[in-house]
């Protein structure tokens, strides 16, 4: 990444762990991933995170998240942009001749509501909402959680499985507002189109089980949807552990 930004020093800069040069050229972590090689049916084509979750960047989310310092926000945003950028110049890179590489929507993953209660906010959301505003990007909060889950980071890859298996679901009306959306740009879109691509949002990229599983929803719903378009889902990330 080049460049800095304007809420930050020089040093507080310099000491951001940007992720420049990834190793799985699916989840994006910067070293071999074992859970994307032993994944056998991947619903995401790529997630690409701003930044490695280090020690640093753990404080600065646990002070956003449970701490109330939302001050943070802007930051993690312009972090979280940046990442976008590098995603969209990487696409270019690979497919030159391919149009820029849009989304029909953003979506955030949605937090259980204990966690929700508990924060005050849904920080995907928050961060999603920032993303799109800069991006001139359309955010859909179509997702929601069937039920309240642990913390997927301190489980076996069985466990994970298990408990994200049906984690998610769509909201039946928030995603016929997206279908709506989808269908007014393929039809307006020249030539006609008939694909949609969505981005997912979050905050960490721990094991990819959460993440995954949304698109699992997504692809469920789109099946079950008259749209009949191809769907594509990346995932956004800020951190990557």
């Amino acid at each position: 990444m080049q460049g800095g930004f304007a809420s930050l020093c020089h040093a507080c800069y310099r000491s951001i762990p940007w992720i420049v040069r990834v190793h799985c050229p699916v989840c994006g972590r910067p070293a071999n991933c074992p859970d994307c090689v032993r994944r056998t049916h991947a619903a995401i084509i790529v997630n690409r995170s701003a930044v490695r979750y280090d020690a640093i960047i753990r404080e600065w989310l646990a002070l956003y998240k449970y701490h109330g310092h939302e001050a943070l926000e802007p930051l993690l945003g312009e972090m979280l942009t940046a990442a976008y950028r590098g995603l969209q110049a990487e696409y270019a890179r690979q497919a030159p001749d391919a149009a820029p590489l849009r989304f029909d929507a953003v979506i955030p993953v949605p937090v259980s509501e204990p966690r929700l209660l508990e924060r005050g906010f849904n920080q995907a959301e928050r961060l999603a909402a920032r993303l799109a505003a800069s991006e001139q990007l359309t955010l859909h909060d179509v997702l929601r959680r069937t039920r309240h889950s642990g913390k997927q980071s301190i489980k076996s890859r069985g466990d994970r499985l298990r408990d994200t298996r049906n984690l998610f679901t769509t909201d039946g009306q928030a995603w016929d507002s997206l279908i709506h959306h989808v269908q007014v740009r393929s039809s307006s879109a020249i030539p006609p189109t008939s694909h949609c691509r969505l981005l997912l949002i979050d905050d960490i990229y721990t094991t990819g089980s959460t993440v995954h599983a949304c698109a699992d929803a997504l692809a469920t719903a789109m099946r079950q949807s008259s749209l009949g378009a191809t769907l594509e889902i990346y995932c956004l990330t800020l951190a990557r552990s």
